[in-house]
C-alpha cells in the first residue's frame, strides 16, 4: 500500500471500523456459545446421562436374572437331594425294582445309548420313568425327608433373597 493512501486514512475510520469488527467477533462468539456449543453441549450430557441410565437398568436386570437362577438352581438342588433322600430310604427297605436302582444309577447319556437315542431325544422318559420309581414311606419317615426339603429351601431364599 501507498503511505500517501494510509495517511489519508482518517483515525476515526480506522477506529470505527475496528469497533465494529470487535463488536461483530463478540456478536459471533456469543451466537456461537449459546446457539451452537452450549446445546450441543447439553445434547452430549443427556445423551450419556441416557446411556447411563440404561446400563444401570440393565445391571440391574442382569442381577435379578441371576439371583433368580441361583434360586431357581439351588432349589432344584433341594429337590434334587430330597428326591435322592426318598430313593435310598426306599433302596434301603428294599422296595425299588431292579430297573428303578439301574435308572438312579445311570446318568442321561447312558439311558439315551441304552435306548439308541441322541440329542435330547427322551429327556422327558428318562426323567418319568426316574420319577415313577419310588415307593410309600411310614409318615414319620416321610415327613423327615419333607422337613429336610423344607429347610434346604428356606436356606435357598435367604442365600438368595429376591427383590
Amino acid at each position: 500500500m501507498d503511505i500517501n493512501k494510509l495517511k489519508n486514512l482518517d483515525i476515526d475510520k480506522i477506529l470505527k471500523l475496528a469497533i465494529v469488527a470487535g463488536i461483530i467477533l463478540v456478536g459471533f462468539s456469543v451466537f456461537y456459545y449459546y446457539v451452537i456449543f452450549l446445546p450441543q453441549k447439553e445434547r452430549v450430557k443427556v445423551e450419556r446421562e441416557q446411556q447411563e441410565q440404561v446400563v444401570e437398568e440393565l445391571k440391574e436386570q442382569r442381577e435379578k436374572e441371576e439371583a433368580r437362577l441361583s434360586l431357581d438352581t439351588c432349589i432344584a438342588n433341594a429337590e434334587e437331594r430330597y428326591s435322592d433322600q426318598w430313593n435310598r430310604e426306599c433302596k434301603a427297605r428294599g422296595e425299588l425294582t431292579s430297573r428303578c436302582l439301574s435308572l438312579y444309577e445311570m446318568t442321561f447319556k447312558e439311558y439315551q445309548e441304552e435306548k439308541g437315542l441322541e440329542g435330547i431325544k427322551g429327556f422327558a422318559d428318562y426323567y418319568k420313568e426316574r420319577d415313577e420309581c419310588s415307593c410309600s414311606l411310614p409318615t414319620a419317615i416321610a415327613n423327615d425327608i419333607g422337613d429336610y426339603r423344607d429347610g434346604l429351601k428356606a436356606e435357598c431364599f435367604k442365600k438368595y433373597p429376591q427383590k
